[in-house]
């Protein structure tokens, strides 16, 4: 849930705050950790405008991709048409990087 939302501030729900979830399912996605794993500590965190931690493992253009989704104004947070041209996204994904999906069907 971003900030704005948590705060009731601003036009509340919108589209910055689909770019704060996508950043934490993001982020989830490629830690396999919930950013914030109880929903009391989860709203206090974001009403202070505290980000979920970003480990350093992450390739420097996933951190940034996540940073340009959590930032905590909306008004700051990147947008959907600018997060489609961020290196993270436009960078083609070797073989070797990519996981395999044994118990994915048609794979």
């Amino acid at each position: 849930m971003a900030p704005e939302v948590v705060k009731g501030k601003h036009q509340g729900y919108g589209l910055p705050a689909d770019m704060w979830s996508l950043g934490c399912t993001v982020l989830e996605m490629l830690t396999g950790q919930i950013p914030y794993c109880e929903f009391e500590c989860a709203l206090f965190r974001i009403g202070k405008g505290e980000r979920p931690p970003i480990p350093d493992s992450l390739s420097r253009d996933a951190r940034d991709f996540i940073l340009q989704c959590l930032q905590v104004d909306p008004n700051d947070r990147a947008t959907a048409s600018q997060l489609l041209n961020h290196p993270f996204v436009q960078r083609p994904v070797s073989q070797s990087s990519g996981s395999s999906f044994p118990n994915v069907p048609g794979r």
